[in-house]
């Protein structure tokens, strides 16, 4: 997952933005393969409801304009139920699974909460706002390779209140006591990844 990744912002960088942009979907395909292999053991139904829950809203969300503004998804994706990209039920599954596991880490380490209610939501606050960050990072660079087009000047303000809302929501759930060691450094490498395209100049 690094070495794709690396080699990626290499070629990126190097002035070949059109041919591995236009490789996103198979790297995503790829790495979601590669993470839930590494998380099978750590399987629960709530891998379903990540995927599934994702493109329902993402529907939702682009035959409505209601959930996070106005928007379009390019061709680049790939195939598209309802002008979705199915490969987004991956993104979502990555993203809630991945964050879900550095929240626990973080929990872990620095706050030792006995009332598991609370534990709960402060797992789920810490998740949905690292979730909603890398969607900051992420929408410059979509932007500008042609993911997805907002109808908008800049990216809405409902945007980024869905990602939390959802994430928060996701992460309120049962959960089984697992790593998800794949998704967490998954979602460890789309941080650098979208850092190092947001800092160093770029063409499409």
């Amino acid at each position: 997952m690094l070495i794709l990744h690396a080699v990626g912002v290499v070629g990126i960088l190097a002035g070949y933005g059109k041919f591995f942009l236009d490789f996103t979907a198979s790297n995503l395909l790829v790495n979601g393969v590669l993470a839930a292999w590494m998380d099978w053991e750590d399987r629960h139904w709530t891998w379903l409801l990540a995927i599934g829950g994702g493109l329902a809203v993402e529907i939702i969300g682009v035959q409505t304009g209601v959930l996070f503004g106005a928007y379009e998804y390019g061709d680049i994706l790939g195939v598209k139920l309802a002008g979705v990209p199915l490969i987004l039920g991956a993104l979502w599954w990555m993203s809630l699974l991945g964050f879900g596991h550095w929240s626990d880490r973080f929990m872990k380490r620095w706050l030792h909460l006995k009332n598991n209610a609370l534990n709960r939501i402060v797992r789920a606050l810490l998740a949905a706002s690292l979730m909603t960050a890398l969607d900051g990072l992420i929408e410059p660079v979509a932007i500008r390779a042609g993911w997805w087009a907002w109808d908008a000047v800049s990216v809405p303000w409902s945007n980024y209140a869905t990602w939390w809302i959802v994430a928060f929501a996701y992460h309120l759930l049962p959960q089984k006591n697992g790593k998800n060691i794949g998704a967490g450094l998954l979602v460890a490498i789309f941080v650098l990844f979208f850092l190092f395209l947001n800092w160093f100049p770029w063409t499409r």
